[in-house]
């Protein structure tokens, strides 16, 4: 994080910093619709994932916790 700024290169690297991690929410289809970016145990923020029909996705959404 820089300056408080969640940039796209922060959660890119999120996981190669010690003590954070993500952890995946999958679908039935074994496809991600969450990935949940922590400090420690408290959530950070999180991505959201949203599939068409084919499962393809059509949106990703990141929500602050």
């Amino acid at each position: 994080m820089i300056a408080g700024v969640n940039t796209e290169i922060t959660r890119d690297n999120w996981a190669t910093v010690p003590g954070r991690k993500t952890q995946l929410t999958n679908n039935a289809a074994g496809k991600p619709t969450k990935i949940t970016y922590l400090e420690g145990s408290t959530v950070i923020f999180a991505q959201y994932f949203t599939y068409d029909a084919d499962g393809n996705v059509t949106e990703i959404e990141c929500k602050a916790s």
